[in-house]
């Protein structure tokens, strides 16, 4: 009982977390039509950013929509002065100069901060544990497991509620009849690679609060992500939740009862699984597979 809430309570707080990176990097990879590898370094800009925060004394839980915002503004910028000029052309040309980027942002890191690994200390309301059924939950994982789940479901209301959500919602289906009934794409994009952006850097602030920080961080994390995108699929709201979710309990479920090392191979043996059975994902639509 006391492994079954445990595996669970896990399962949820990775759940989240990829929910989070998975939206913001299926937004770009669905809407731009780019596939973003310098998401990597975003998560761990993020991640330092609530690093930094945190030294200056601020509780690193309320650091996260400051994050959010810096990262927001610096997703804006990097579309408006480098994507927007790539975005027409042909894939390899975007996945190279992403690829730039991001070796660009991990070689300033390694350069600021080292390869050392840093912790955020935490405030002492977040260092506390309890016991649920046996299960051991610190306060710092219930709190980002609370935050992650929150701002997922706040995504998901935007993008489905509102007006400007379902602006990107149509330039995603349909760029032409978009433009025609007084949309502005190149808005829509910025706006797109901006809350993208944001995305990532709560992702990586959030895992700040629970794992260690390192220039490296962010590609592990993007290669969750990745999967979690390809597995929910590409055309739904709701399927990188579904995909979070799945790989969440999997992980979960592999690093419980076997250890950490071997919860990404079930993660990729999953997604292979699925591609082989349904190449547009689990609940992606066929015609985003062109």
């Amino acid at each position: 009982m006391s492994l079954a809430l445990q595996i669970g309570f896990d399962a949820l707080l990775l759940g989240g977390l990829y929910a989070i990176g998975a939206l913001g990097f299926a937004l770009v990879w669905g809407v731009l039509n780019v596939l973003n590898i310098a998401y990597a370094a975003m998560i761990m800009l993020g991640a330092y950013a609530a690093y930094g925060l945190a030294l200056w004394g601020m509780d690193p839980i309320a650091a996260v929509p400051i994050v959010m915002t810096m990262m927001f503004v610096f997703g804006w910028l990097l579309q408006r002065l480098l994507l927007d000029y790539v975005m027409r052309g042909p894939h390899s040309l975007s996945i190279a100069l992403t690829y730039g980027i991001n070796l660009i942002l991990i070689g300033l890191a390694l350069y600021l901060f080292t390869a050392e690994y840093r912790s955020v200390a935490l405030p002492d309301h977040l260092r506390g544990s309890v016991q649920i059924g046996g299960a051991h939950l610190t306060y710092a994982r219930i709190m980002v497991m609370l935050f992650a789940l929150s701002l997922t479901a706040l995504v998901w209301w935007f993008m489905d509620r509102t007006e400007l959500g379902t602006a990107i919602r149509a330039t995603r289906m349909d760029f032409e009849s978009a433009q025609l009934v007084g949309i502005r794409p190149r808005f829509i994009f910025n706006v797109v690679a901006g809350i993208s952006s944001a995305l990532a850097g709560a992702m990586g602030a959030l895992m700040a609060v629970i794992y260690s920080v390192s220039p490296g961080m962010g590609d592990h994390q993007f290669l969750q992500v990745l999967i979690v995108a390809v597995l929910g699929g590409l055309g739904s709201m709701i399927g990188p939740l579904v995909g979070a979710l799945v790989l969440g309990l999997v992980s979960s479920v592999v690093a419980n009862l076997w250890g950490g090392t071997y919860a990404v191979l079930a993660g990729t043996l999953l997604v292979l699984f699925v591609l082989a059975v349904r190449p547009s994902g689990l609940l992606g639509r066929r015609f985003y597979e062109a």
